[in-house]
This record gives C-alpha cells, sequence and structure tokens, in this order.
C-alpha cells in the first residue's frame, strides 16, 4: 500500500484499488442520484432544509474547525455535495469511479479524495499546507494551501477534503486508483472500516478491478 503518516489529529482511512475498468456508465450515477433524492426526501420528512441539521456534516464541521479551517466559508466536499442535493441541482458526473466515491460520501458524508495511484510520487503524509503552496484544482483554479491541511507526496500537495489537484485526478485511463477518507478522531475505527469495506463492494460492482488493500490509520 502507499506509505502514509500524519501529523494531523485526524482519523484516516485508506482504499486502493487495482485493474481498474471505468468509463461513463449509469449504474453508479443512477444509484447516486438516488441516493440525492432519499437526503433530500429525509430532510422534507423531518422539516429542515438545513445540511447541518445531518449529524455528519457537523462531524465534518468539527473536522475543519479543529484545524483552524472556517467550514461556512470552504466546505467539506461531503457537504457541498449534499447542499446540490438538499437544493436539487445537478450532480457533477465524470466516470463510474468517481460517480461511486460521490454516492458513497453522499450517504456517509464524510469528506473524500480520490486518486490515480500511479500519479502519486513516494509516499504520502497529511499535514498543514506551508506558506506559498498552492496548486491548480479541478475547479479549475488555483487553490491556496497556506494553513490547511492537504495530502502531499515527494512532489508536494495534492489533496485536500476541499477539492484536489489535477496533478493526481482519475481519468478513464486510470487503473490504479485510491481513496482517502477523513474522519473524527471519536468516530470508532470498526464501524469506518465497515463502511470502507462497503465502498470497496460498490467500486467492484461497479468499476471492474478488485480492492487491494484496506487501512484505517490512527491519529
Amino acid at each position: 500500500m502507499i506509505p502514509f503518516s500524519s501529523e494531523l489529529p485526524i482519523r484516516i482511512a485508506l482504499a486502493e484499488f487495482d485493474d481498474l475498468a471505468l468509463g461513463v456508465g449509469d449504474s453508479a450515477f443512477a444509484a447516486l442520484e438516488a441516493c440525492a433524492e432519499d437526503q433530500k426526501a429525509r430532510s422534507e420528512r423531518e422539516g429542515t432544509a438545513s445540511p447541518g441539521a445531518f449529524p455528519g456534516v457537523q462531524t465534518a464541521r468539527r473536522l475543519f474547525r479543529a484545524l483552524g479551517i472556517d467550514p461556512t466559508k470552504h466546505r467539506p466536499s461531503s457537504e457541498a455535495l449534499l447542499r446540490r442535493a438538499l437544493k436539487g441541482k445537478p450532480l457533477p458526473r465524470v466516470n463510474t469511479l468517481v460517480d461511486v466515491g460521490n454516492w458513497w460520501s453522499l450517504e456517509y458524508l464524510l469528506p473524500i479524495g480520490l486518486y490515480d495511484r500511479d500519479r502519486i510520487e513516494g509516499a504520502v503524509t497529511l499535514r498543514q499546507g506551508r506558506p506559498g503552496e498552492a496548486y491548480d484544482a479541478l475547479t479549475g483554479r488555483p487553490l491556496n494551501l497556506e494553513g490547511r491541511y492537504v495530502l502531499a507526496d515527494d512532489t508536494g500537495p495534492f489533496g485536500t477534503p476541499i477539492t484536489d489537484s489535477e496533478r493526481t485526478a482519475i481519468s478513464e485511463a486510470t487503473r490504479r486508483g485510491a481513496f482517502f477518507v477523513y474522519a473524527d478522531p471519536a468516530d470508532d475505527p470498526a464501524t469506518l472500516r465497515a463502511a470502507v469495506e462497503q465502498l470497496q463492494q460498490r467500486v467492484e460492482e461497479h468499476c471492474g478491478g478488485h480492492a487491494s488493500g484496506l487501512a484505517v490509520f490512527e491519529p
């Protein structure tokens, strides 16, 4: 597996996959849309349109605040998905692996990062961004990383729970993938592992290939 270490008080799960066969399919995206409808129906049933009423959102927000990041200015990726779902906005459609990741993140409301393992150079460290660090994000704009928490390899930062870099992005040519899941240190590691095992099953069902590794790292 990818050598990993952390300098920050966050629980991380890492799931790796080999021999992927990606494309733009219907089944995973249909499941993502169904999950969005379920979350919207839940919100209407419980009489609140506020993402903050969802316990998983509060967990992600606590993670951000613990490291000095204002989650009202920089949303966790899972909350950003939920907000789109509650407003009935179209969800992003990239490829089957991204669809599965978004589906899982929207259901469990945990921020995730999804990367092409062949574009990661050497060991990975979770740390705070340093002065002057930035990368070209998937949003199409440079992202300032100073003071934020980042995943960095031997080349430099490539991911955050806000938005990831173009350098390590998944494409239809990706054959080896890696999910990093950000979780509260108070979360039960066995529960987190079980949830990520479900993610592995979904990837194998919708993206071909096979799960090749799973680890939960203590903060």
